[in-house]
């Protein structure tokens, strides 16, 4: 298979792609199918892969003395044995495809520097990605109405708009600058080192591995010369710069077409009127938000979040109809004894926990018990048959279950014995021993790697006047359906974080942790489920690369 030359600009773009680690699944698949079809695709892969790998490990210079000894020898064979172990690295990239020996001639050779030399400034002057940014904090963000996308903490991000109506937003983008947009704005990322702000505020922050940073305003451009400045983008068009450390270079023009260049330095700020004619001004007494300010912005809104949950827990202890409460707060990390913290009855039901160790949980100062070894359980006993209940409870897994990973699990072989778990679907699950064997209610799938590692609210309700099922996920119904068989739950001769032996397998404990638990004798609606999400969860800007469902 013959490729043309436009095609062969193609391939080195997904060339360059694959080098930089950036190449979509999409794209991904159609490079593999040009890699099986063409000799010339798998020539063309070899002498960029080889010459990629020069340029980062050995340098320009390395590179030259390679072709000028190839040049002097005029051997092929020497060729071969220069890029075979690209051959053997690309065998293991490109999903196992063979790569026959390439027999490349000079002339091949200089054709191809030329091509890569033409698509090497094509993609200087435009880099394709696809992820170019992350969203890597927020506090009290209220996108616009207006917007398309509303992006949570740790999102990846694509060349997009953003509309922010309130709150502040960090940006980190894969060069390495960093923004903070600050509502109301509207923000455009357009690639790994840029981007458009066209009305509101923002404070970026460049490291010298991503000189060159550049924000388009209105009228001109703003591109950073190492630095860490300010920007804010007025109704009508006009824009003020602030330089605090470093320098930039604005570049724009006015109205009439005159060509307009002002190099700031820090301390220094200019205003830049909504025909393109700037000024300078005195620096603002007006702070824009940095890093460090919304850090602890961020610490503010954590500790606030955790005062509501502290509430919000005695409002649970207190309740009638709970029935079971382990909040695992205020435990010494040497304690073996998981505190029921209902108030309501003149008994608790004391867990004794065996394996287990004591963590840190959703905040900072909070208790959580990890299940980390295969007899890590907390051993319960709870007396009490419930013909209606809300299960709810906070858990983190370390990683997706090869079978089920069990929340609570009672014996499995009195009526109405009863097992919530996650399944190894990503189902949250609850089966109930009934006359004539098992029932089991399943959710819509919910976990997926993008949950694994994070703090995740889950919650089931099981009614007996509707005879539903419902399961909750971070406060959102993922499903409900109609009870088979109407048994009582029990949960006498528990285990927490454990099941006990089954006739389909032996004892499984849970991969991973439990912040929070609470057993209701009532099935809560979704308002009441939702509200004990939103209190209750932490505030976690995290960084990690994925999304968040629901």
């Amino acid at each position: 298979m013959s490729l043309s030359d436009e095609e062969i600009l193609e391939l080195h773009e997904l060339l360059d792609g694959l080098v930089e680690n950036n190449l979509s699944p999409s794209k991904k698949s159609k490079l593999e199918g040009w890699m099986a079809e063409s000799e010339e695709a798998r020539r063309t892969y070899v002498y960029f892969m080889d010459m990629s790998a020069s340029l980062a490990h050995y340098a320009e210079e390395r590179l030259s003395d390679e072709i000028e000894e190839v040049s002097e020898s005029s051997s092929v064979d020497k060729i071969i044995k220069f890029v075979r172990p690209v051959l053997v690295i690309a065998a293991l990239l490109i999903a196992g495809f063979y790569l026959p020996r390439a027999f490349v001639d000079q002339e091949k050779v200089d054709e191809l520097e030329d091509i890569a030399s033409a698509v090497s400034e094509k993609n200087n002057e435009s880099v394709i990605v696809d992820t170019v940014a992350v969203l890597t904090k927020t506090v009290g963000v209220e996108w616009a109405e207006d917007s398309s996308i509303r992006p949570d903490s740790g999102k990846t991000l694509e060349p997009c708009m953003l509309k922010l109506e309130s709150g502040l937003a960090q940006i980190e983008f894969l060069q390495g600058s960093i923004v903070v947009l600050e509502g109301p704005v509207e923000f455009e990322i357009i690639n790994p080192n840029g981007g458009a702000l066209s009305i509101g505020k923002l404070r970026a922050s460049v490291p010298e591995v991503a000189s060159g940073f550049g924000i388009e305003v209105p009228n001109g451009k703003i591109i950073d010369l190492g630095t860490e400045f300010g920007l804010h983008v007025h109704e009508g068009g006009s824009t003020e710069v602030f330089v605090y450390q470093g320098k930039v270079l604005y570049e724009g023009q006015t109205d009439d077409e005159e060509d307009i260049s002002r190099e700031i330095s820090g301390g220094e700020s200019i205003f830049i009127d909504p025909y393109g004619h700037p000024r300078w001004v005195e620096m603002p007494t007006e702070p824009f938000m940095g890093k460090a300010e919304l850090a602890y912005r961020s610490m503010e809104e954590s500790q606030r979040r955790h005062a509501a949950w502290v509430d919000l827990s005695q409002e649970i202890a207190q309740n009638p109809n709970t029935r079971l409460y382990f909040s695992f707060d205020n435990h010494s990390p040497w304690s073996r004894l998981l505190r029921d913290d209902t108030m309501v009855k003149k008994s608790p039901n004391n867990g004794a926990v065996i394996g287990c160790k004591w963590e840190e949980g959703r905040w900072a100062g909070k208790g959580a018990l990890a299940f980390k070894r295969d007899n890590d359980l907390v051993r319960l006993n709870l007396p009490q048959h419930l013909l209606s209940a809300t299960l709810a409870a906070w858990i983190k897994i370390d990683a997706l279950p090869s079978t089920l990973a069990p929340i609570i699990h009672a014996e499995p072989f009195s009526l109405g014995a009863t097992c919530w778990s996650i399944n190894k679907q990503g189902q949250l699950a609850l089966r109930v021993k009934s006359a004539t064997g098992f029932e089991l209610y399943e959710s819509a799938v919910a976990f997926g790697k993008e949950r694994v590692g994070r703090w995740t609210h889950v919650a089931t309700t099981l009614d007996s006047e509707s005879k539903m099922i419902r399961h909750y996920v971070n406060g959102r119904s993922f499903s409900h359906e109609k009870m088979n068989d109407m048994v009582p739950l029990t949960f006498e001769k528990s285990l927490l974080g454990h099941s006990f032996d089954m006739p389909d397998h032996n004892g499984i404990a849970l991969r991973g942790s439990i912040d929070e638990f609470v057993l209701f004798e009532i099935a809560y609606g979704e308002d009441a489920i939702r509200r004990i999400f939103e209190i209750g969860r932490p505030f976690d800007p995290t960084d990690r690369l994925g999304p968040s469902l629901p």
